[in-house]
């Protein structure tokens, strides 16, 4: 247990953070995102951004494939560790140091994502300079695919509980959301792990307050935007599984296509 038996933020550690949510299948994940351009892209696709990247776990396939990765997020340590990841794999990537809800960058992007319900935002107003942020850096007629980050089950909070085991490390982990504003749709999204390894029981902890987006209210905040032309919702990385005829979610993704 850590001598003052606090938590650390789960950001700053981001070694424990990609252990946490190691559970993707990246090549799969990556093979849909080639599905998704092959079908819906206007231009051809090089340069990718990957926002809300954390520890960039997708930078190594996408390289592979012959992208040009670069990822964005406001935390330095993640940023950094990512950068330490890339010159062991002898590869080369670009990070950027901002906040996804209003940010510039000077070159332009074929392709942009974001991953595991990264959005955060606490208001509407946030949602729409987020969304002119991403327009201001994706090219006319690419994609913005979006995994999770609108919530489809209305009718409760998330809660999840899973434990991964690595290298004589194992993790316990906690995500849910409590509900702080029910007229604003504001929750805490909350983070929990304990870690037992050979150095003992670490627990790590992160929470924020974010609001949920409902679909239809994200239909309209797209409209209002205007730089973008909504293609559609589907299922656990399957152009074959519109969400429209899901009874359930998993993975929910949601793509647009710069105007």
């Amino acid at each position: 247990m850590n001598s003052d038996n606090k938590s650390v933020d789960l950001y700053d550690c981001p070694v424990y953070y990609e252990v946490a949510f190691g559970f993707r299948d990246l090549s799969k994940e990556v093979d849909f995102f080639e599905e998704c351009i092959k079908t819906f892209s206007k231009i051809p696709v090089k340069k990718v951004l990957d926002v809300g990247c954390g520890p960039c776990p997708y930078m190594t396939e996408l390289v592979k494939r012959g992208y040009i990765f670069s990822g964005l997020d406001l935390s330095k340590a993640m940023l950094d560790y990512s950068l330490e990841k890339a010159q062991k794999a002898d590869i080369r990537i670009e990070t950027i140091h901002a906040d996804m809800r209003n940010f510039t960058v000077d070159e332009k992007f074929d392709f942009v994502f974001c991953m595991l319900g990264s959005i955060s935002i606490e208001s509407n107003k946030q949602f729409l300079s987020h969304l002119d942020s991403v327009a201001n850096c994706l090219r006319n007629g690419g994609i913005y695919l979006v995994d999770a980050s609108i919530n489809f089950d209305w009718t409760q909070l998330g809660r999840q509980e899973w434990t991964v085991a690595e290298d004589g490390l194992t993790l316990n982990i906690v995500w849910e959301q409590e509900l702080v504003n029910l007229i604003k749709q504001l929750v805490i999204d909350r983070v929990m792990v304990k870690a037992v390894g050979k150095d003992g029981e670490k627990l790590f902890k992160t929470e924020k307050v974010e609001k949920i987006i409902f679909p239809q209210e994200f239909l309209e905040l797209v409209k209002g935007n205007s730089k973008f032309e909504f293609l559609g919702w589907y299922n656990n990385f399957s152009l074959d599984e519109p969400l429209e005829k899901a009874k359930s979610t998993n993975r929910p993704i949601t793509l647009l296509r710069r105007k």
